[in-house]
C-alpha cells in the first residue's frame, strides 16, 4: 500500500515539474515573439553640452531635453526605456549666432542621433530640429558674509566685538545679472545658548536661496567669538541743550540724567561721564508740551544695552 502511495506522489511531482518547464518555456517564447515585433515609442533624451569655455556658463533658457519618436523592435527599444538617453552636443559643432547664442541643427535621418542613442532602429520624428544654447559670461565678485547667528549669553557674560568671520568676504561667480544684485551672503542659521566662553567654530554659508548657477568659494567660513564677564554700570550725565536761538533763555529740570549700561569687567574702570553726551534738541519741541526728548549722541563703543533712566526733561522758557 505504501509503495502505491509513493508512486502516486512521484508521478504528481513529475507532472508539476513538467508543467512548470512548459510554462516557463512558453512564457520566454511569448516574450521573444513580442519583443521581435516592431513598436513606435516617444522618448525624451537629456542634452549635455561639452567643450564650454571656462569663462562661460550655460544659461537656464538653453534647451536641456529633446523629444523624439523611435521605431524598432522591442529589443532595441527596451534599452531606451530603462534610463533617459543622453545626447552630447559639442560647442565646436554649433553655429555661432553671437557671443552668447549658439545653434545645433538636428536631423532625424542623421546618423549622429542613432550613434549617440546606440539605437539601430529608425528615428521617425523630432519635436524640434534646432537646439539652442545660450551662454552667460561668468562674473566674479567679492561679497560680505552676513551673520544669522542667534547668541544667548549666560547671565553675567557677553562680547565686546561680537562674532568675527574669517574670511569676512567670499567670492561669488555666475551670470552678470544675478551677481550684480548680490550684496552679501548669509550664514546658515545657528543658535547658541548659555554661552560663557570663547568660541571657535566653522559655519556653512546659506546657498539654498541662491540661483543654481551661482557658485561660492569658499562655502564655509571660520567664526570666532571672544566672551568676557560683564557687569552693569551707571553714570550721571549732564544734559546739553542744542539749537537754542540766541534770543531765547531756557531752563531744564533735571539738568543731568542717569545712564545704565553693560560693560566687560576689564573695561569697567575706563568709563567716565565725559565719554557720554546726552542732548536735548530745542528744535524738536512738541507744541504745547512742557518736555524735551533726550537723545544719547555719544557713547563708548564697548558699552552695551545703553539706556537712559529718564527719557525726557521738563523745560521752562525764561525769555
Amino acid at each position: 500500500m505504501s509503495s502505491r502511495i509513493r508512486k502516486k506522489f512521484s508521478f504528481k511531482r513529475n507532472s508539476v515539474k513538467t508543467f512548470l518547464f512548459f510554462l516557463v518555456f512558453t512564457s520566454i517564447l511569448w516574450l521573444f515573439i513580442q519583443f521581435s515585433k516592431n513598436y513606435t515609442k516617444e522618448i525624451e533624451a537629456e542634452i549635455q553640452y561639452v567643450n564650454i569655455p571656462e569663462d562661460r556658463l550655460i544659461n537656464e533658457t538653453s534647451d536641456h531635453t529633446i523629444k523624439m519618436t523611435l521605431n524598432g523592435n522591442g529589443f532595441r527599444l527596451i534599452s531606451q526605456s530603462w534610463s533617459k538617453p543622453v545626447l552630447n552636443f559639442d560647442l565646436e559643432d554649433a553655429v555661432r549666432i553671437s557671443d552668447s547664442k549658439y545653434l545645433f541643427d538636428v536631423d532625424k535621418d542623421n546618423e549622429f542621433l542613432k550613434r549617440q542613442l546606440d539605437f539601430s532602429g529608425r528615428v521617425l520624428s523630432l519635436r524640434r530640429d534646432t537646439i539652442t544654447l545660450n551662454l552667460d559670461i561668468i562674473k566674479l565678485k567679492k561679497v560680505k558674509v552676513q551673520s544669522r547667528l542667534s547668541i544667548k549669553y549666560m547671565n553675567g557674560y557677553g562680547s565686546d566685538e561680537g562674532v568675527k568671520f574669517s574670511p569676512d568676504s567670499v567670492t561669488v561667480s555666475g551670470p552678470e545679472k544675478a551677481i550684480d544684485s548680490l550684496n552679501h551672503i548669509n550664514t546658515k542659521i545657528l543658535r547658541l545658548e548659555d554661552v560663557n566662553e570663547n568660541l571657535l567654530d566653522e559655519v556653512e554659508l546659506d546657498t539654498d536661496s541662491l540661483p543654481v548657477n551661482i557658485r561660492i568659494k569658499p562655502q564655509k567660513v571660520d567664526l570666532a567669538l571672544n566672551v568676557s564677564k560683564f557687569t552693569e554700570g551707571s553714570l550721571e550725565i549732564p544734559v546739553t541743550l542744542i539749537n537754542v536761538p540766541d534770543d531765547v533763555i531756557i531752563n531744564i529740570f533735571p539738568k543731568s540724567v542717569s545712564t545704565v549700561y553693560r560693560v566687560a569687567l576689564n573695561n569697567f574702570d575706563r568709563i567716565t561721564a565725559q565719554d557720554f553726551r546726552v542732548i536735548a534738541d530745542y528744535s524738536k519741541i512738541i507744541q504745547d508740551s512742557p518736555y524735551l526728548i533726550l537723545e544719547i549722541e555719544n557713547a563708548p563703543d564697548f558699552v552695551h544695552d545703553l539706556r537712559l533712566r529718564e527719557k525726557q526733561v521738563q523745560f521752562v522758557i525764561l525769555k
